[in-house]
C-alpha cells in the first residue's frame, strides 16, 4: 500500500508538470503570434505614414470615433500644430469642415468616402483661420485597428487662392475698370431682363443714353489722365442722382453712361433726367488751376411690351444721343421713330458709300506693330512678332483711322468683306518671306461676324494654301466678346488651324470676361490685356491689381500674356517685375507699313 501511494504521488506530479508545460508552450505560441501581429501591423502603418509624408497636401486620419489619428507634415503647417498635439484630440477641437454649396457644416465623412468628385470647403482652423478647400475622403485600413475597423483618411486641396482669383475676374466680367459701374455687356443682360418682365407683366421702364458733349475735346487737349479723372467724377455724380434701389447705371463706352429708371412714368423719369444734366452743369471740373464747362447730351427709349431687344434699346437711345449732340448739346431727347431727324441719321449713307468705294479704288493699306518679348535678353533681339492694322485713305491721300470706318463696317454687315481683304492682303505680301528662325509671327484681327460666316474658314485656308505660306506665320486675334457669343463657332475655326500649326490670341482681356473657365475652352496661345488697364498701371493700384490676377490666371494655364499700351520704360519696367511675357505700343515700336516691316524677314 505505502508502494502503490507512493506511485500515485509521483503520477500526479508528472500530470502536474506536463500541465504546466502545455501552459508553457500556449503561451509562448501565443505570445510569438501577438508580437508577429504587432510587428505586420507596426510595418503597415509605418510605410503608409511615410507615404503619406511625401504628399503635398494635407492629410488628417481620421477614427471611426471621430479621434485624430496620424496629420502629415502639410497638415501640421496649415493647423500649426505638430503630430504629437493633434494624435489624440477630437477632430471638431481642431477644425470644423462646411459644405460650400449648402453651408452645412459637414460630420459624417462616410457620406464623402471614396466618391470620385472633390467636394468644395470652407475649412475653419481653431476658428480663426478659414481656408477654401477640396475635400476628398477615403476610408481604408491604416494599420491602426488591430479589429479590423477602417479609418477615413481626409485629404485637402487649399484652393484658396485660385478662388480669390475667380472672383477678381468675376468682378470684371461684370463691372467697368474705371468706374466700377456695370459695364456694357451686363447691363445689356439686364434689360433683357426688363424686357421679357415687360412682355410678361406689362410693366414699364425708361431707358436714357447720355454722353459728355466735351470729352475729346479735353482728351486731346490735356489728356488722358484727365479724360480718365473726368469720366470718374461723371460717373460719381450719377449715382448720385438715381435711385440706387431700383434704377440701373452703367459705362456703356468710352464717354457714354446708361440708365435705366424701372417702373418709372415718362414725367418723373424726365424730371430726373434734367436733374442729372443740371448736376453736370453745376459741376466744374477744375484741372492743373484751370475749370473746364461740362454739359450732357442724352436721348431716352420707352421700354414697354413692344420692346424687342436690348441691342434694338441701346442703339435707338446712342442714334437719338447723338442727334442731341448735332443739335448743340446740352439737351434731351425723346426717341421718335417717325422723326425727320431720326430718319435722316438712319438714311445717312455717306460712311457706307465712302467705305464702298474704299474697296472699289482699293484704298487700303495695312499696317504692323511689333509685340515684343519683354525679358531683358530676349528685347535685344529683332522683331518677329507683328499685329496686323487697317488703314483707309481719302481721296486726297489722307489717312482715315480705324476708330471712324470700322463703326461703319460693323454696323452695315461689311466686316467680312473686310476682313477677306486684310486675309487676302496678308497672304500677298506673306508669301515673299523666305525660310528662317526664328519664324515671324503676324496677328490678324478677325470680327465676330466673320466667324459667323460658315464660308470664312474654307477661304482663309484657301488663301494659304494658294499663297504656299507656313501657316506658323499666322496668328488669330480673336476678342473676348467674340470668342463667348460664338464659342462653337469659334472652338471649330481655333482647331482647323491649329492642326495647320497657326496660333490663336484672345484679345481685349478684361473689358467683359465672363469666366476664366472660357479660356479652358478655347485653345488659345496668347493672352492680350486690354491697353486700359495698363496704361495707368504705375499710379492706379487696383489696375496693376487686376493685370497682376490676369497673369497668374493665364500663367497656370501655360499661356503667353502680351500687354497693350506700352507708352514708356516705366511702364515696361513694371510689366517685367510681374512677368508680362510680350509688350505692344508706342514705347516699343509705332506702327510701320506691313511692307516695310517685313523687309528685314525677305
Amino acid at each position: 500500500m505505502e508502494f502503490l501511494s507512493s506511485y500515485f504521488v509521483e503520477f500526479l506530479l508528472i500530470i502536474l508538470l506536463l500541465i504546466c508545460l502545455l501552459i508553457i508552450i500556449w503561451l509562448v505560441v501565443r505570445q510569438k503570434k501577438y508580437l508577429g501581429s504587432v510587428f505586420v501591423t507596426k510595418t503597415g502603418m509605418d510605410y503608409k505614414q511615410e507615404a503619406f509624408k511625401v504628399i503635398p497636401y494635407p492629410i488628417v486620419i481620421i477614427s471611426d470615433k471621430d479621434i485624430i489619428l496620424y496629420v502629415n507634415p502639410a497638415a501640421e503647417k496649415i493647423f500649426e500644430a505638430r503630430l504629437r498635439e493633434l494624435v489624440g484630440k477630437s477632430y471638431q477641437s481642431v477644425f470644423s469642415l462646411v459644405a460650400s454649396d449648402t453651408e452645412l457644416i459637414i460630420n459624417n465623412f462616410s457620406s464623402l468616402a471614396n466618391a470620385s468628385a472633390w467636394k468644395e470647403c470652407k475649412l475653419n482652423v481653431d476658428n480663426k483661420n478659414i481656408f477654401t478647400v477640396e475635400l476628398s475622403v477615403l476610408t481604408m485600413d491604416c494599420g491602426y485597428h488591430r479589429s479590423g475597423l477602417y479609418s477615413n483618411v481626409l485629404n485637402f486641396k487649399d484652393i484658396t487662392q485660385r478662388k480669390t482669383l475667380e472672383a477678381q475676374l468675376e468682378i470684371l466680367e461684370k463691372r467697368d475698370a474705371l468706374t466700377h459701374l456695370l459695364n456694357r455687356k451686363a447691363f445689356e443682360i439686364l434689360l433683357n431682363t426688363v424686357i421679357n418682365d415687360a412682355k410678361k407683366h406689362g410693366s414699364r421702364h425708361i431707358f436714357f443714353h447720355l454722353s459728355i458733349d466735351q470729352f475729346k475735346n479735353i482728351n486731346d487737349t490735356i489728356g488722358y489722365t484727365a479724360g480718365d479723372v473726368l469720366i470718374r467724377r461723371v460717373a460719381e455724380l450719377l449715382q448720385q442722382k438715381i435711385n440706387k434701389s431700383c434704377d440701373l447705371l452703367s459705362r456703356l463706352n468710352t464717354d457714354e453712361f446708361g440708365v435705366l429708371f424701372r417702373e418709372c412714368n415718362i414725367a418723373s423719369a424726365v424730371k430726373a433726367m434734367k436733374d442729372i444734366r443740371n448736376a453736370v452743369n453745376e459741376f466744374q471740373f477744375s484741372w492743373n488751376t484751370t475749370v473746364y464747362p461740362v454739359t450732357v447730351s442724352g436721348g431716352f427709349v420707352l421700354v414697354n411690351k413692344f420692346s424687342t431687344t436690348a441691342a434694338k434699346l441701346l442703339s435707338e437711345g446712342d442714334l437719338t444721343c447723338r442727334i442731341a449732340r448735332k443739335k448743340g448739346g446740352n439737351r434731351i431727347l425723346a426717341y421718335r421713330k417717325n422723326d425727320p431727324d431720326v430718319q435722316r441719321a438712319q438714311n445717312d449713307v455717306k460712311g457706307v458709300w465712302n467705305l464702298k468705294e474704299a474697296f472699289k479704288d482699293n484704298r487700303f493699306r495695312l499696317f504692323a506693330q511689333p509685340i515684343h518679348a519683354l525679358e531683358t535678353s530676349q528685347y535685344a533681339l529683332p522683331y518677329s512678332h507683328y499685329e496686323i492694322l487697317i488703314r483707309m485713305y481719302d481721296d486726297d491721300d489722307n489717312i482715315i483711322p480705324p476708330d471712324e470706318f470700322i463703326p461703319i463696317a460693323e454696323n452695315n454687315a461689311m466686316m467680312p468683306e473686310l476682313d477677306r481683304w486684310v486675309v487676302k492682303d496678308v497672304m500677298r505680301q506673306l508669301k515673299n518671306i523666305r525660310k528662317q528662325s526664328p519664324i515671324p509671327v503676324f496677328a490678324v484681327n478677325l470680327s465676330g461676324t466673320s466667324l459667323d460666316d460658315e464660308k470664312f474658314l474654307d477661304f482663309v485656308l484657301k488663301q494659304i494654301d494658294d499663297a504656299q505660306i507656313d501657316p506658323r506665320m499666322l496668328c488669330f486675334e480673336i476678342t473676348e466678346q467674340v470668342a463667348v457669343s460664338n464659342l462653337k463657332v469659334a472652338e471649330k475655326f481655333i482647331e482647323t488651324l491649329r492642326a495647320r500649326g497657326s496660333s490663336f490670341s484672345l484679345d481685349d482681356f478684361g473689358t467683359g470676361v465672363s469666366s476664366y473657365g472660357y479660356l479652358r475652352l478655347l485653345d488659345v496661345d496668347y493672352l492680350k490685356i486690354d491697353g486700359i488697364f495698363i496704361k495707368d498701371i504705375l499710379s492706379d493700384n487696383v489696375a496693376r491689381a487686376m493685370v497682376q490676377s490676369i497673369v497668374q490666371v493665364g500663367h497656370r494655364m501655360g499661356l503667353k500674356i502680351i500687354a497693350e499700351y506700352v507708352e514708356n520704360e516705366e511702364i515696361m519696367e513694371m510689366l517685367r517685375m510681374i512677368s508680362i511675357d510680350y509688350g505692344q505700343g508706342y514705347g516699343i515700336s509705332r506702327p510701320q507699313p506691313l511692307e516695310e516691316m517685313i523687309q528685314a524677314h525677305i
